[in-house]
């Protein structure tokens, strides 16, 4: 949707227009709009976020989700003509040369994958999936909760890991340093894009487990909660002693405080103290006892009767303490009377209740005896559906008993697998043990996990998944420090240069070419024409044929923030290679050795502006910097001995030379995307050169001379102002005798050079000159020309210099923004080739190739 307002404070109606997903955002505002906008009184929004057109890329196709917005501003109350600054970003749109390292904004959007240091498996919760491009060892996400299970034993720890979008090569399973082929009782699977997984397992634990005790009857003493009841009398059915397997009702008094215990999942384990209780026997007749006792029972429900008086639902009672001097035989029923009545709420017996944080169809419980089992124990699972506030669902309540018998002194591990017949659902779990335990603990058993499990089946796969299982070892069971990882190597698109066709079958590549078209033609599925594939694949193939390493782009990208201008400029800076924008074309040059320049401006093509040119020389090394260091990951890949950890090139400047080891003060660069010695050292040499040679900056403004320069370019630039160096027109040729516009002041004792443009505006090689006068010049050239004042309007222009001089005249195109007067602001850096000293050194010299 495009929206119009004419008037920022909304006085007026806006104008809404729909979007042709078909065309460009510039082709969608120049159809609404012929007659364009003066962009210094208008703003332009873009999906909420207000751009400056002069950067930012308008030629990218519409999608249904955008959203443009034209503003103009107070001073602006009609449309005014064209969008020149609109048309002039497209033009002008450039990348910088060293961008700073996509995603790495913490642990949360940045993945292990580009971690120089600690790497580890961790869950990125709703951020983007890796988009792995070249060679990387891949950290994958973890995908779910790992899955574990006791087997005979022995603890099975499975998870399933997302290595990134797209397809890959897999080679080299690690945990750590180690292979997984290496590790007992490992077994791993690789799943591609549109495989099946047969069954995926989600196993999500209680958070309120913690080691809990399953206390037997005997021992449960812990006291959690008191309340005393006061004065009163209550009767329950017959009781043996000493059966502790007696079901009773305690009928409290009216409007007795029970809100702890109703509040309470049950049953629960309590204890009722009297300093009063009277019991009928029958033994060899009847006899009333008056004698101080103590009982213990699982209190299972509260009811109230008729009188709204609380019924407490008892089982397994029993006497704990009492002062009789002989036992009872048989006790017919006991009277409670006392003026203190206390109810205890005991720990042990039963578990309070375990949450499930997830639906599912299946409990599973992780039971440890650390110290063997002598014996058996007898438990009792209660369960019940709850909803999302955790409240139990009435009716719901299902109970299943487990018992499990050793002779042993060895740790045991089990896991109990329940089967809810409520199905999928939200549940709640409590565990009671209902047997009598051992003093010397030898049966004593804890709760390691309570987890809720549900499975999907016939899973496809959209991204590149693996599959690991392993047996519980130090490394398996440190859930925290994950450091499963795998050698991952992206399959990419490619473009054969000899058919002009785009290759769409998938193939392991690490390639930067390659990875800068698969992500823009797959990835973000732009249209291919955008882009200048030829001198793409014209710098791939000239790196290849000199150190293909050169030409790597191993490198993660993990955050959904990341734009895709951001993303070619990290993929292009790996290799040394500029991107820039040619009206609706993104086209390539490399930062290397050029063999000749391709414009000259002097003052005939420079404009005399308020502002003016400025050159700034620095007479010593910029902001003290003393020496390069490049971080960089030493891959396993393409080194023996490789760690996949982060690894520094030190370079310094010594006694004028350049000698290895750490500067005082070095500038560091950390090289995104590089993972090899020879792409890391080739950059190092290439910066510390710049430390030292880049020493002489331009700002300038010429004429529309600039449209046929791009970034990167070697062009010539002289000083109007400097007297050693002379510029200006050729205005009559006589053979290799060059007259001119103005009068020439050389020293016949000194040595000259020229640079004379041709018609299509390329300056020569420099060419001694032989002769000179007072208005001429003698040199070998032949396609300099003269103006005729109705085609050609300007004839050959030319710079002279001494032979040997200390001014730079050869410069490099850094920058260039079109101005709405038509002209260009320009920047440039001298350009000497001792920077490409280490290129020629290493056999890596592609001649003048200005792409």
């Amino acid at each position: 949707m495009l929206i119009y307002h004419k008037d920022p404070n909304g006085l007026t109606e806006k104008e809404i227009y729909q979007l042709d997903t078909s065309l460009s955002l510039l082709q969608n505002i120049r159809n609404k709009f012929p007659n364009g906008f003066d962009n210094t009184v208008t703003d332009i929004y873009v999906n909420n976020e207000k751009i400056d057109p002069l950067v930012y890329d308008l030629s990218r196709k519409v999608t249904v989700f955008d959203q443009v917005v034209i503003i103009n501003r107070q001073q602006a109350s009609v449309v005014v003509s064209l969008i020149v600054a609109v048309i002039a970003a497209v033009v002008a749109y450039a990348l910088t040369p060293t961008p700073k390292t996509p995603n790495a904004t913490g642990e949360q959007k940045d993945s292990s994958n580009n971690k120089l240091t600690g790497q580890k498996n961790i869950a990125r919760l709703y951020q983007a999936k890796p988009d792995i491009y070249g060679c990387v060892r891949s950290y994958p996400d973890i995908v779910n909760p790992a899955g574990t299970e006791y087997i005979d034993n022995i603890k099975y720890v499975e998870h399933l890991f997302c290595v990134g979008v797209g397809e890959y090569q897999l080679e080299n399973f690690k945990y750590d340093q180690s292979l997984l082929d290496k590790i007992a009782g490992t077994s791993y699977t690789a799943y591609k894009p549109g495989d099946i997984i047969p069954t995926v397992r989600y196993q999500f634990p209680s958070a309120e487990v913690n080691g809990q005790e399953l206390t037997p009857i005997n021992l449960a003493d812990e006291e959690l909660y008191t309340v005393d009841y006061g004065k009163f009398i209550s009767y329950s059915p017959s009781i043996s002693y000493p059966s502790q397997n007696i079901d009773s009702i305690i009928t409290l008094p009216e409007k007795s405080d029970i809100a702890y215990f109703e509040n309470l999942i049950k049953p629960i384990s309590i204890t009722f103290k009297t300093p009063g209780v009277i019991y009928h026997e029958y033994a060899n007749g009847i006899n009333r006892v008056n004698v101080n006792m103590k009982l213990s029972g699982v209190l299972n429900s509260i009811k109230y009767n008729d009188k709204q008086q609380p019924m407490l639902y008892l089982s397994h009672v029993k006497l704990l303490d009492y002062n009789l001097k002989r036992k009872p035989q048989k006790i017919s029923y006991y009277q409670i009377f006392t003026n203190s009545l206390k109810i205890e709420h005991m720990g042990g017996t039963y578990t309070d209740a375990f949450h499930l944080p997830e639906s599912g169809t299946e409990l599973w419980v992780d039971l440890v005896f650390q110290r063997g089992l002598q014996g058996n124990v007898d438990l009792k699972f209660i369960f019940w559906q709850v909803d999302d506030f955790g409240n139990e669902i009435a009716g719901t309540r299902e109970a299943q008993n487990y018992n499990i018998s050793r002779n042993t002194y060895e740790p045991q591990n089990v896991t109990v697998k329940l089967t809810p017949q409520g199905g999928l659902s939200k549940y709640a779990m409590i565990i009671g043990r209902l047997n009598n335990g051992k003093g010397d603990l030898t049966d004593q058993v804890k709760v390691e996990n309570v987890f809720i499990v549900d499975y999907d089946y016939n899973y496809q796969v959209k991204d590149t998944l693996i599959y690991v299982k392993t047996r519980a070892t130090s490394q398996a069971t440190s859930l925290k420090e994950l450091k499963f990882n795998v050698e991952a190597t992206r399959k990419t698109i490619t473009y054969n240069a000899a058919t002009k066709e785009i290759d769409h079958s998938l193939n392991p590549s690490r390639s930067f070419a390659d990875a800068l078209l698969h992500q823009y033609v797959s990835v973000y599925e732009r249209d291919p024409t955008e882009l200048d594939l030829d001198s793409l694949y014209q710098i791939d193939k000239s790196i290849k044929n000199t150190n293909k390493r050169l030409g790597y782009f191993d490198f993660s990208f993990d955050d959904i923030d990341v734009s895709l201008g951001q993303r070619i400029e990290t993929i292009c800076n790996a290799a040394r290679v500029y991107a820039y924008r040619d009206g609706q074309k993104l086209r390539f040059a490399r930062n290397e050795e050029k063999l000749r320049p391709v414009a000259m401006f002097n003052a005939l093509n420079t404009v005399s502006s308020s502002d003016g040119g400025t050159i700034q020389k620095k007479s010593s090394l910029p902001t003290t910097y003393d020496g390069i260091q490049v971080q960089y990951i030493d891959s396993s890949k393409d080194q023996i001995g490789g760690t996949d950890k982060k690894t520094y090139i030190d370079l310094k400047i010594k006694n004028n030379k350049i000698v290895s080891g750490q500067a005082f003060r070095p500038l560091k660069i950390e090289l995104a995307g590089c993972r090899n010695h020879d792409q890391a050292m080739n950059r190092a040499q290439l910066e510390i050169r710049r430390l030292i040679y880049e020493r002489t900056f331009i700002e300038d403004e010429v004429i529309n001379d600039a449209n046929f320069i791009n970034k990167g370019d070697l062009v010539l630039w002289s000083d109007s102002y400097d007297e050693t160096i002379i510029s200006g027109e050729i205005v009559r040729i006589n053979n290799n005798t060059f007259y001119v516009d103005q009068e020439l002041e050389l020293d016949p004792s000194k040595n000259y050079r020229v640079a004379i443009t041709d018609k299509g505006g390329y300056p020569s090689d420099w060419i001694n000159i032989k002769s000179h006068t007072h208005n001429s010049f003698t040199a070998d050239y032949s396609t300099a020309y003269v103006a005729d004042n109705i085609n050609i309007q300007m004839g050959s222009i030319f710079i002279i210099t001494e032979t040997i001089s200390s001014e730079p005249t050869e410069f490099l195109l850094t920058e260039k923004i079109y101005n709405d007067n038509g002209t260009y602001k320009i920047k440039l850096v001298n350009y000497d080739s001792r920077i490409y000293e280490y290129d020629r050194e290493s056999g890596f010299f592609s001649p003048g190739e200005n792409i």
